[in-house]
This record gives structure tokens, C-alpha cells and sequence, in this order.
């Protein structure tokens, strides 16, 4: 339903982003972005993970999804053509990408439980 199209300006910490594209209508908040080490296969691996939860927001088929790695607010833009790009914000303050030694994996997620601690 969603694809990750490039990984913009890594290692650039204002402009270093995910780009995502949806390929049919969905939910984004039904999605997650997690950091993966890259095993020497290039897969990525098992174990700890840092990840961002998407909001929840309705997405048409061909909107763009922008989430950058620094702090920000949640914006949209019209790209024309009845397309959106949507803007989220990690906020991290450090780059994730570009070294080679991660990748960014995005889940759907059908169903979940949490516990308060």
C-alpha cells in the first residue's frame, strides 16, 4: 500500500528525509518506520529498533509521505493533479541515514496491545 521511494540528503541534518509513496488509499497512522542495522547480506536485521509511528491521517493513492529525521511541525502541501505531499517530523537530533550501515523498513500494523509501566 506504501513504498519508500528514496532516502533525501542523508547525512544532512536539516534536509535528510524518507520519502514515501502511497500506492493506494490508506490510513498512515496503520504504519511505522523503524531503523535497521543492514546484515552482510544487505537484509535488514533482528534485535533493537528505533521507530517512528505515523499519525493517523487519510492518504490518497499517489500522495507523497515526507518524514524528516529533525523536529518540526506537520504540514501538507498540494502538488497539483489532485496530489498531496504530507510533512512529518522525527524529531531526532542527529542524522539516520548514509553511512551504509542502516536501512529504514516500514510496517503495516494490523494490530497492537500496550501496557502502561
Amino acid at each position: 500500500m506504501v513504498e519508500i521511494s528514496s532516502v533525501a540528503d542523508p547525512g544532512v541534518g536539516e534536509k535528510e528525509r524518507l520519502v514515501i509513496k502511497a500506492l493506494a488509499e490508506v490510513d498512515i497512522g496503520k504504519y511505522a518506520v523503524f531503523v535497521s542495522s543492514v546484515s552482510s547480506s544487505g537484509s535488514p536485521t533482528a534485535g533493537w529498533k528505533t521507530a517512528y509511528w505515523f499519525p493517523d491521517a487519510a492518504i490518497k493513492s499517489g500522495d507523497l509521505i515526507v518524514l524528516y529525521t529533525k523536529s518540526g511541525e506537520s504540514s501538507k502541501k498540494d502538488l497539483g493533479s489532485g496530489r498531496t505531499a504530507h510533512f512529518y517530523y522525527w524529531g531526532l537530533d542527529k542524522t539516520l541515514w548514509g553511512t551504509g550501515k542502516k536501512t529504514a523498513v516500514i510496517l503495516r500494523i494490523a494490530e497492537w496491545t500496550h501496557q502502561i509501566s
